[in-house]
């Protein structure tokens, strides 16, 4: 299994910051195993959200993930596959920040 590249965004790197270390800790631990891996494993509960193409969210207990994968031109050099965080928010939050992506 190969990593994959994983950046956060400036709004997702605050996102993360603002939770208990124990949501950290267990966010970190989720995004390793499964964002940062290429292939992500099967098991993962991630879904495209509809009328926002080509976001993504993952879902880790009672928190979202909204990501998307990053084109060949935004990779770093060496890197064959990436996945961007736009954004970390609690499952009533989804909706709400959904709406602010681009």
């Amino acid at each position: 299994m190969a990593v994959a590249h994983v950046e956060l965004s400036r709004r997702a790197e605050r996102d993360l910051r603002n939770l208990s270390a124990a949501d950290r800790h267990r966010l970190v631990s989720a995004i390793k195993q499964t964002l940062g891996s290429d292939p992500m494993p099967a098991n993962v509960d991630d879904r495209a959200l509809s009328g926002r193409v080509p976001w993504s969210r993952l879902r880790v207990g009672e928190l979202r993930l909204l990501y998307r994968e990053l084109t060949v031109d935004e990779l770093p050099a060496g890197a064959a596959h990436g996945r961007r965080i736009a954004r970390i928010v609690h499952r009533g939050d989804l909706h709400r920040a959904a709406r602010t992506l681009t």
